[in-house]
Protein backbone atom coordinates (compact mmCIF):
# COMPACT_ATOMS: atom_id res chain seq x y z
CA UNK A 1 0.00 0.00 0.00
CA UNK A 2 1.49 3.55 -0.99
CA UNK A 3 1.90 5.74 2.22
CA UNK A 4 -0.53 8.47 3.20
CA UNK A 5 -0.31 11.97 1.53
CA UNK A 6 1.46 14.84 4.04
CA UNK A 7 -1.39 17.09 4.39
CA UNK A 8 -1.23 20.22 2.04
CA UNK A 9 -1.22 22.70 4.98
CA UNK A 10 1.77 20.67 7.06
CA UNK A 11 4.07 20.73 3.90
CA UNK A 12 2.89 24.66 2.96
CA UNK A 13 3.72 25.33 7.21
CA UNK A 14 6.93 23.34 6.70
CA UNK A 15 8.50 24.72 3.32
CA UNK A 16 7.70 28.10 4.63
CA UNK A 17 9.37 27.83 7.85
CA UNK A 18 12.78 26.08 6.19
CA UNK A 19 13.03 28.81 3.28
CA UNK A 20 11.67 31.62 6.29
CA UNK A 21 15.15 30.59 9.02
CA UNK A 22 17.50 28.10 6.43
CA UNK A 23 20.16 27.65 9.02
CA UNK A 24 18.32 26.38 11.89
CA UNK A 25 17.69 23.52 9.30
CA UNK A 26 21.11 23.53 7.58
CA UNK A 27 23.02 20.69 9.51
CA UNK A 28 19.35 18.42 9.23
CA UNK A 29 19.22 19.08 5.26
CA UNK A 30 23.00 17.86 5.10
CA UNK A 31 22.75 14.79 7.50
CA UNK A 32 19.84 13.94 5.32
CA UNK A 33 21.00 14.40 2.03
CA UNK A 34 24.17 12.70 3.51
CA UNK A 35 22.22 9.59 4.17
CA UNK A 36 20.19 9.49 0.89
CA UNK A 37 23.45 9.36 -0.88
CA UNK A 38 22.50 7.97 -4.14
CA UNK A 39 20.01 10.14 -4.52
CA UNK A 40 21.80 13.22 -3.38
CA UNK A 41 24.73 11.77 -6.11
CA UNK A 42 21.85 11.57 -9.27
CA UNK A 43 20.56 15.06 -8.71
CA UNK A 44 24.22 16.49 -8.36
CA UNK A 45 24.98 14.48 -11.84
CA UNK A 46 21.93 15.74 -13.87
CA UNK A 47 22.14 19.02 -12.30
CA UNK A 48 25.77 19.60 -13.78
CA UNK A 49 24.16 20.20 -17.16
CA UNK A 50 22.35 23.57 -15.33
CA UNK A 51 23.52 26.95 -14.71
CA UNK A 52 26.54 27.10 -12.28
CA UNK A 53 24.33 29.33 -10.41
CA UNK A 54 21.18 26.89 -10.08
CA UNK A 55 23.08 23.89 -10.27
CA UNK A 56 23.15 23.69 -6.36
CA UNK A 57 19.25 24.80 -5.99
CA UNK A 58 18.28 21.26 -7.32
CA UNK A 59 19.77 19.59 -4.40
CA UNK A 60 18.75 21.83 -1.47
CA UNK A 61 15.07 20.98 -2.98
CA UNK A 62 15.50 17.28 -2.67
CA UNK A 63 16.67 18.30 1.22
CA UNK A 64 13.74 20.18 1.88
CA UNK A 65 11.74 17.32 1.18
CA UNK A 66 13.98 14.43 2.63
CA UNK A 67 13.53 17.28 5.96
CA UNK A 68 9.28 17.38 5.73
CA UNK A 69 9.46 13.26 5.52
CA UNK A 70 11.99 13.86 8.56
CA UNK A 71 9.34 16.21 10.53
CA UNK A 72 6.50 14.00 9.47
CA UNK A 73 8.33 11.46 11.81
CA UNK A 74 8.96 7.60 10.94
CA UNK A 75 11.90 5.87 9.18
CA UNK A 76 13.89 7.11 6.35
CA UNK A 77 15.94 4.45 4.89
CA UNK A 78 18.48 5.19 2.07
CA UNK A 79 17.62 5.20 -1.57
CA UNK A 80 18.82 2.38 -3.58
CA UNK A 81 20.45 2.69 -7.34
CA UNK A 82 17.46 0.31 -8.43
CA UNK A 83 14.56 2.79 -6.99
CA UNK A 84 16.23 5.91 -8.19
CA UNK A 85 16.26 4.46 -12.00
CA UNK A 86 13.03 3.05 -11.51
CA UNK A 87 11.86 6.51 -11.07
CA UNK A 88 13.69 8.43 -13.50
CA UNK A 89 12.16 5.85 -16.28
CA UNK A 90 8.86 6.28 -14.74
CA UNK A 91 8.98 10.09 -14.39
CA UNK A 92 10.89 10.74 -18.24
CA UNK A 93 8.12 8.28 -19.29
CA UNK A 94 5.38 10.93 -17.97
CA UNK A 95 7.25 14.01 -19.75
CA UNK A 96 6.14 14.02 -23.26
CA UNK A 97 2.45 14.01 -21.66
CA UNK A 98 2.92 17.30 -19.49
CA UNK A 99 4.84 19.38 -21.98
CA UNK A 100 4.73 22.53 -22.81
CA UNK A 101 5.70 24.11 -20.19
CA UNK A 102 1.97 26.74 -20.53
CA UNK A 103 -0.79 27.07 -18.40
CA UNK A 104 -2.06 23.89 -18.56
CA UNK A 105 1.14 22.30 -17.68
CA UNK A 106 0.22 21.74 -13.51
CA UNK A 107 -3.39 20.27 -14.68
CA UNK A 108 -1.85 18.15 -16.35
CA UNK A 109 0.50 17.17 -13.67
CA UNK A 110 -2.19 17.54 -11.16
CA UNK A 111 -3.69 14.37 -13.50
CA UNK A 112 -0.93 12.05 -13.09
CA UNK A 113 -2.34 9.60 -10.58
CA UNK A 114 0.27 7.66 -9.88
CA UNK A 115 2.16 10.35 -8.19
CA UNK A 116 3.70 9.81 -4.59
CA UNK A 117 2.98 12.96 -2.26
CA UNK A 118 0.82 14.91 -4.63
CA UNK A 119 1.22 17.98 -1.96
CA UNK A 120 4.71 18.21 -1.94
CA UNK A 121 4.85 18.11 -5.56
CA UNK A 122 2.26 21.03 -5.65
CA UNK A 123 4.26 22.87 -2.84
CA UNK A 124 7.64 22.76 -5.30
CA UNK A 125 5.34 23.57 -8.18
CA UNK A 126 4.77 26.89 -6.80
CA UNK A 127 8.03 27.45 -5.31
CA UNK A 128 9.80 26.84 -9.01
CA UNK A 129 6.95 27.23 -11.65
CA UNK A 130 4.79 29.73 -10.00
CA UNK A 131 5.35 32.02 -7.55
CA UNK A 132 7.35 35.27 -7.81
CA UNK A 133 10.90 35.67 -6.86
CA UNK A 134 12.06 37.51 -3.88
CA UNK A 135 14.43 40.78 -4.03
CA UNK A 136 16.89 38.50 -2.61
CA UNK A 137 16.73 35.15 -4.28
CA UNK A 138 17.95 34.05 -8.19
CA UNK A 139 15.67 35.09 -10.79
CA UNK A 140 15.94 30.85 -12.09
CA UNK A 141 15.16 30.86 -15.74
CA UNK A 142 11.95 28.93 -16.76
CA UNK A 143 13.79 26.16 -17.98
CA UNK A 144 16.17 25.52 -15.42
CA UNK A 145 13.16 25.99 -13.11
CA UNK A 146 11.68 23.07 -14.63
CA UNK A 147 14.41 20.61 -14.76
CA UNK A 148 14.65 21.33 -11.30
CA UNK A 149 11.09 20.29 -10.54
CA UNK A 150 11.53 17.20 -12.79
CA UNK A 151 14.47 16.47 -10.28
CA UNK A 152 12.45 16.92 -7.22
CA UNK A 153 9.26 14.89 -8.39
CA UNK A 154 11.92 12.26 -8.45
CA UNK A 155 13.26 12.90 -5.04
CA UNK A 156 9.92 12.59 -3.96
CA UNK A 157 9.27 9.61 -5.18
CA UNK A 158 12.02 7.74 -4.37
CA UNK A 159 12.64 8.95 -0.72
CA UNK A 160 8.27 8.36 -0.31
CA UNK A 161 9.69 4.34 -1.22
CA UNK A 162 11.98 4.89 1.51
CA UNK A 163 9.70 6.52 3.83
CA UNK A 164 7.99 4.34 6.79
CA UNK A 165 5.51 6.29 8.40
CA UNK A 166 5.45 6.30 12.67
CA UNK A 167 1.95 4.38 13.73
CA UNK A 168 0.85 7.68 14.98
CA UNK A 169 1.04 9.47 11.55
CA UNK A 170 -2.43 10.85 10.34
CA UNK A 171 -2.10 11.60 6.60
CA UNK A 172 -4.35 11.87 3.64
CA UNK A 173 -5.34 8.26 1.85
CA UNK A 174 -6.89 10.59 -1.21
CA UNK A 175 -5.77 13.92 -3.37
CA UNK A 176 -7.35 17.12 -3.85
CA UNK A 177 -5.66 20.57 -5.02
CA UNK A 178 -5.88 22.49 -1.89
CA UNK A 179 -4.21 25.86 -3.72
CA UNK A 180 -2.41 27.90 -1.20
CA UNK A 181 -3.07 31.61 -2.18
CA UNK A 182 -0.25 33.72 -3.03
CA UNK A 183 -0.40 37.58 -2.75
CA UNK A 184 -1.89 39.22 -6.15
CA UNK A 185 1.57 40.13 -7.82
CA UNK A 186 2.84 36.67 -7.47
CA UNK A 187 -0.83 35.26 -8.45
CA UNK A 188 -0.14 37.58 -11.82
CA UNK A 189 3.14 36.46 -11.88
CA UNK A 190 2.23 32.30 -12.20
CA UNK A 191 -0.33 32.87 -15.27
CA UNK A 192 3.20 34.11 -16.70
CA UNK A 193 4.28 30.40 -17.20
Amino acid sequence: MANPYLPRTLVHLWSDAIGEDPPAHQATLQRLLREQRRLTRFVEENAESMHQTTAGVAVYFVGVVARMFDLAGGRLRGATWEQVRAAEARIQAAVPDLLPLDQGFADRLRKVSWRAQPHVLDEALMALLERKRGENEADVPKDESLKIFFLVWLGVEVLDLNWLPSASFQGETTYEFHPIDLPESEAEAATDV
